[in-house]
């Protein structure tokens, strides 16, 4: 067993206001309740055209939701670009809504973040967003604009495994600039989550399993963060064993929903108190992954986390080791080198075994867009507080190959 090292602690904790988390089986039933309490009448449901318009899920919702649904926006675009956000405010100003219910993964997720952001502040135009985002300069200047608006509630339901619709922070891409921006909030977080597995269902098997990945770079760049904290530690490493194990018994019986709520709370637990430890590389080369290329999150964490592991391992002690045995390997009697390789093998292992890409150049991304990407990166907020120090876009470049 693992024992953190000893280290001094002092300062302040940031929770999210998310009241309740309905989980398991039939945990649907409870959103009529739900948006109740919350005195929502004219929800605006935010999903994806394919759960809309290929499944019965968006009507199975919208009767669970006793007639509060007002419309459906399904409209939403991968990697969440500016112009289907401002198409889905404008459909929430329609039909007058009084709250967002998201229904889906990331996408539908962020969009309804950024919705609930575009209304607080009177976005009307693509270009009305640059006073919002997230500005960062490389090494540490950093602006966070605060919502100043009155934010209307959120209620999320999930169907992925990327976990954020626990967070309070949305990415929205600015198809122009081909870059992912950050918009920061406590305003922004879903009021309710559910995660119910039999809306998971319809999830195709390899998004299911990759975002679950993502789940799994949650884990390991928190557990990894330059200020690890020991509740987001026992949190992470116990959902790296349980996605370890679980997203496999997913692989191999797609319909057992033991194993699929069990996945579901490992990536709830994953970015439990995230908004309080920094991530690093993997997710901000990811962000740009996504603008530029347009590879899906869980994807760009199947092919940089293995680069991102080796480029930190030397600045992390010997926390990789820890992660090595959240993931069933024995580290007794190696040194932290071989402890540490012994955890990034494990990583590797898990997403082979998922059949998941395992290289940048299989997921369509060229030698090319090694130096864009790198400049992007570095604009990114969490590259900032990645365990090794980036010394310039030469590191991230290193890593990219180290990738492909």
């Amino acid at each position: 067993m693992y024992t953190a090292e000893k280290r001094p602690l002092a300062g302040a904790f940031t929770l999210l206001p998310i009241d309740d988390v309905h989980y398991g089986p039939g945990a649907l039933a409870r959103l009529e309740a739900t948006l109740e309490h919350y005195g929502v009448t004219r929800a605006l449901l935010v999903t994806g055209t394919t759960l809309a318009t290929k499944t019965d899920l968006v009507d199975r919702v919208r009767v669970a939701a006793g007639g509060r649904i007002a419309a459906v926006f399904h409209e939403t675009t991968q990697h969440v670009h500016r112009g289907s956000v401002i198409r889905a405010i404008e459909a929430a100003r329609a039909c007058a809504a009084d709250g967002i219910v998201s229904f889906g993964g990331g996408t539908p997720n962020d969009t309804g973040k950024a919705v609930v952001l575009g209304l607080a502040e009177d976005v009307a135009a693509t270009g009305d967003f640059d006073r919002l985002r997230v500005r960062f300069e490389y090494p540490a200047t950093v602006e966070v604009p605060p919502v100043t608006g009155e934010a209307l509630p959120m209620v999320a339901i999930s169907t992925t495994l990327s976990g954020g619709e626990f967070t309070h922070f949305a990415g929205v891409t600015d198809s122009e600039r081909q870059v992912k921006d950050l918009y920061i909030d406590k305003k922004l977080a879903a009021r309710a989550v559910f995660l119910d597995p039999e809306l998971t269902l319809a999830t195709p098997d390899h998004l299911w399993l990759a975002t679950g990945m993502r789940s799994v770079d949650h884990c390991i760049e928190a557990l990894c963060s330059i200020n690890a904290h020991p509740f987001t530690d026992a949190l992470a490493s116990e959902a790296l064993a349980m996605l370890n194990r679980y997203l496999r018994e997913c692989k191999a019986d797609p319909g057992d929903l033991v194993a699929r709520t069990q996945a579901h709370i490992a990536a709830w637990m994953s970015v439990c108190g995230l908004a309080n430890v920094n991530l690093g590389l993997s997710h901000g080369i990811g962000h740009q992954l996504g603008a530029r290329n347009d590879v899906p999150h869980g994807v760009t964490s199947c092919v940089m986390m293995p680069a991102t592991m080796e480029f930190n391992k030397a600045h992390v002690g010997t926390r990789q080791a820890w992660i090595a045995t959240a993931m069933g390997r024995d580290v007794s009697g190696l040194g932290v080198d071989a402890a540490a390789a012994a955890g990034r093998d494990a990583v590797r292992a898990l997403i082979a075994d998922l059949g998941l890409p395992r290289r940048l150049r299989d997921v369509g991304v060229s030698l090319d867009d090694f130096p864009a990407l790198a400049k992007d990166a570095l604009e990114d907020l969490v590259v900032a507080t990645n365990p090794r120090p980036v010394a310039g876009v030469e590191d991230v470049i290193g890593v990219l190959h180290a990738a492909w």
